[in-house]
Parts: structure tokens; C-alpha cells; sequence
């Protein structure tokens, strides 16, 4: 049977030339200039760096060294026989796979030996793992058509039995930037006519295993993983109690970013001002720009208002108001519809971290489900609220901090912008809380984690930031001990002393 992949393996080339872009957490056009655009790209040719992570029967064995590879390096070792890459939140770990997918299309591409790369959103995942597969090469190829059963065999066999067209020396991805290493962005138009061979191999890579909705999903995608050994695959999840780790033997782990890195990235994306700003990282800020996503954020907010928060939480509300500061100047919207974004964004946060269970999330949720909640939010508040709902829904989605996936799901653009919004939400309730409800429905539960932390940062209440602190003890040591670290340090003394 043969098989033409050139028109998907181009697709992807024009859509992940700027790889880098998975970090802005915004999609508005004009909101950072070009510079400021190009200079997020630099974060990654610095050389993000993975640890292997030793299994626990191996740790007793001095002989097993423990190897630091760059992330790439790492993730094309160890994916022939499938790889679990572990990182803390905005780490780097979609955008490494937003890379590798880059790079390995443009190697199948350009006649090198290389691997047909397939991206799975593992949030969107409504659906079955082979259906998400094949959206995936309809999204980049729509004319082909690929029944199940040949797909299934292919990934019985690790490797697609096809071969595709002579590649097409006039393409080239549109990019305005050109990387330091060895970025597939701008390809080379000398290359050789040549056919690839009708033998090439497979790679899946799964983002974001945490994410998914449901622990009947989870176990879908490690039923999929054991029926396909022959087939190289990477997984990418932030915590290995969400969701466990496949009974994946690999494992990779994200390191922080060395302070020359962070350093170099803080004055590239701030020319003016980076030096400024890097005097003043010191301490617990310092601690939170070895992490990829907060360091951009960090300079984003000291970019605008020139003062650097104090915790992450206010790194978050200082970043989410400037940035609305920033579009009310350059995009024309509805004030009615702008007065309402931040109550609409933290309902939609409320309802999916809720979820529909006490122990599951839900990281992304169907445009008519998000208008249902919506519609219901403001009901009894203004005039016609399903219109409305509507309506500011596509604002949001139009010029905010949510998006579509392929999928027709909505989901935030990042999870820890969806835990900032529910920590304020989180934040308004608590003092009505019972320490009942408080440790019963919120410390109790993992996924309350990260969002609880983030609200400690924002309460300005010492009674209430100590009243948190000591509820979570009783609950468990390990995250009264985590949490203490969290409130604001005005408090600190205070929080330490319940300890």
C-alpha cells in the first residue's frame, strides 16, 4: 500500500516553526512586539536538561549512574522503548514535545532518517487513543484516509508501510527567527530530491497523561501503550501521583533552569531592563525562574509595571492585570462584556476543577457545556444571560486566556492559569468556610494542591492564612509543611510557628 505523508509532515513544519509560541500564554495579535516574540525562543536553545529517574529497586545499586542529557537528547534515546518525561508545572515539557515533533517532521521530510511524530492532546481526549491518531493526521493531511485496521497494523509493527512523494524543495516554513542550535525552522532548499523509505517508524507522543479527566481514560491510554510495545512512544505528565507512571520503566525528569540560563534568558527577552530585574530575583522568586513558564511571566509583569511580586500568586494576578490593562488599550471590546471576564473566567475554573467527582478534574470541557455554566452564572444578573453568555464566551475565546482545542474543547491555556482563577475564587469563599468543609472538601484532596497554595499567596488575612496552615497539618504533615512555605512572608513567622 502506499502512502503520501509529504503534505502532513510540511503542515506541521509551518505550524511548529515558531515552537517556541507554546509558551505565550495569550493569542493576541500586537500584544508583544517581534523582538519580544523572537526572544522567547532562546529559553529552550539554552538547553533545558533531563535527569533519568532511578526505579526504586535500582537505587540500592551504586552501578546505575544517573545520566543528564538535554531534553531532545533524552527523549530520542529512551522513546524506542516508551519514556515518561516528569516535570513541575510550565517546565518546558509541551514545548518539548512541540519541538521534537518539529524537528523529527523535518528530518522524515527532508529524506533524513527520522520517525512519522503524532502529537495526542491527552486533554482533549474525548474519544478513543486511534481516533485521537487519526484527527491528528487529518488535522495536517485531510484528503488521506486511513482505516483503523491499517493504523493498528502499523503500530503493531512500530512503523508506517508506506512511502511518500519526493519532497517539495520550494517549501519553507515561514519564520522570522533563526535559532542558535540546530532548529528545523528555516529548512535548507538544497537538498536532494529523495523518497523516503516505505519502512519508517512510528513516534507517539502523548501530552499531558495528568490532565485527563477521568481515571477510566488513564487506564485507556495504559491498555493502548502495553498493546503497542513495538512503537516508540513519550509520555509527559507533572506528577506522578496524578495518574501514576504507566508502569513506564524510564523515566525523565525536568531539571531547573541554572541561574547563568535564567540570567541570559531575563536579558534577552528584556534588553533594557533585564540586568534590573535579575538584582532584584533573589530568594523564593529566584527558586520560582528556574521554572521556564514562570521566569517568562516574571519578565512579562516587570516589563510593564516595573515591580516584581512577591509570591506566585500575586506573579499570577499581576500578570493577568496587566495583561487586560494591555488589550483594553489595543482591542476594541464591549466594556459590558470586559467588566464580567474575570468573575466568567473563574466560574469556568470553579465548575471544571470541581469536576465530577471529589478526586478528578476536568482540564478542558465542551463549548456547550462552558455556555450552560456561564448562562447559568449570570442568571438573575443581567438581562438575557444566555445571550450574553454567549456572547462574552466568544470574546474570551477571541481576545483571552482560553482556547479551542482540535477537538471543539475549551480549556485554559495553560492548567496553572485554571488553578490561579480557581485560587481566587477559592480565596472569596474562605472565610465562610467552615474548618470542616475546609479540610473535608478542599485540603483532603490532591487536586486542591496547587490551587490552595497559589490562594495562600493572596490572603491578607494573617488569622486566615494560619487558620489554612494549621487545618492542613492536621490533615497531613507533609502538606501543612508545604504549605507554610506558600503564605506571604508578613505571615511567615506566625505560619512557621505552627509547625
Amino acid at each position: 500500500m502506499t502512502f503520501m505523508w509529504t503534505s502532513y509532515l510540511e503542515s506541521i513544519c509551518r505550524e511548529y516553526a515558531q515552537w517556541w509560541e507554546v509558551y505565550t500564554l495569550t493569542d493576541v495579535a500586537g500584544k508583544k512586539s517581534l523582538q519580544q516574540r523572537q526572544n522567547i525562543s532562546p529559553l529552550l536553545d539554552l538547553g533545558l536538561m533531563v535527569q533519568t529517574v532511578a526505579e526504586e529497586k535500582q537505587r540500592e545499586r551504586p552501578e546505575e549512574k544517573v545520566e543528564r542529557l538535554t531534553v531532545l537528547e533524552g527523549l530520542r534515546k529512551y522513546a524506542p522503548n516508551h519514556v515518561l518525561l516528569v516535570g513541575r508545572p510550565g517546565s518546558g515539557k509541551s514545548t518539548a514535545l512541540a519541538r521534537l515533533l518539529l524537528e523529527e517532521a523535518d528530518k522524515v521530510r527532508s529524506g533524513e532518517n527520522g520517525q512519522i511524530p503524532i502529537l495526542i492532546e491527552l486533554r482533549y481526549s474525548q474519544s478513543s487513543v486511534l481516533d485521537r491518531i487519526q484527527k491528528f493526521i487529518h488535522k495536517h493531511h485531510p484528503t488521506i484516509n486511513i482505516d483503523k485496521a491499517t493504523l493498528e497494523t502499523w503500530l503493531r509493527q512500530g512503523k508506517c508501510l508506506g512511502v511518500a512523494e519526493p519532497r517539495d524543495e520550494s517549501f519553507t516554513p515561514h519564520t522570522s527567527h533563526t535559532s542558535r542550535t540546530d532548529v528545523a525552522c528555516n529548512v535548507p532548499t538544497h537538498t536532494p530530491h529523495t523518497s523516503h523509505t516505505s519502512h519508517t517508524p512510528l513516534l507517539l507522543l502523548f501530552d499531558g497523561f495528568n490532565e485527563m479527566a477521568s481515571e477510566a481514560a488513564r487506564q485507556q491510554v495504559r491498555m493502548f501503550r502495553q498493546d503497542y510495545p513495538n512503537t516508540a512512544m513519550v509520555f509527559t505528565t507533572r506528577d506522578l501521583s496524578l495518574g501514576g507512571d504507566l508502569g513506564i520503566e524510564k523515566r525523565l525528569e525536568m531539571q531547573p533552569l541554572r541561574s547563568s540560563q535564567m540570567q541570559e534568558f531575563v536579558c534577552a527577552y528584556l534588553p533594557e531592563q533585564g540586568e534590573k530585574l535579575w538584582q532584584q530575583l533573589q530568594g523564593r522568586l529566584r527558586e520560582l525562574g528556574e521554572t521556564p513558564m514562570f521566569l517568562l511571566m516574571l519578565c512579562s509583569v516587570f516589563g510593564y509595571n516595573k515591580v516584581i511580586p512577591a509570591n506566585l500568586g500575586l506573579v499570577f494576578r499581576s500578570f493577568t492585570q496587566s495583561y487586560r490593562s494591555r488589550l483594553k488599550q489595543d482591542v476594541p471590546v464591549d466594556e459590558s462584556s470586559r467588566r464580567w471576564w474575570d468573575r466568567l473566567l473563574q466560574e469556568l475554573a470553579w465548575v471544571m476543577t470541581n469536576g465530577e467527582s471529589k478526586t478528578e478534574i476536568m482540564v478542558a470541557i465542551s463549548r456547550q457545556k462552558a455556555e450552560e455554566v456561564l448562562t447559568e452564572f449570570l442568571r438573575g444578573e443581567v438581562e438575557a444571560p444566555t445571550d450574553c453568555a454567549m456572547r462574552w464566551l466568544e470574546d474570551l475565546l477571541e481576545h483571552h486566556l482560553i482556547q479551542v482545542g482540535d477537538d471543539g474543547q475549551i480549556s485554559f491555556r495553560h492548567q496553572l492559569l485554571q488553578e490561579y482563577y480557581v485560587a481566587e475564587r477559592l480565596l472569596s469563599r474562605l472565610s465562610g468556610l467552615s474548618d470542616y468543609e475546609l479540610q473535608w472538601d478542599y485540603l483532603n484532596y490532591l487536586k486542591w494542591t496547587e490551587v490552595v497554595a497559589l490562594m495562600l499567596g493572596l490572603v491578607e488575612d494573617e488569622g486566615l492564612a494560619v487558620r489554612v496552615v494549621r487545618l492542613a497539618l492536621e490533615v497531613d504533615w507533609f502538606l501543612g509543611a508545604r504549605l507554610v512555605g506558600e503564605v506571604q512572608g508578613k505571615f511567615q513567622e506566625r505560619a512557621f510557628g505552627e509547625v
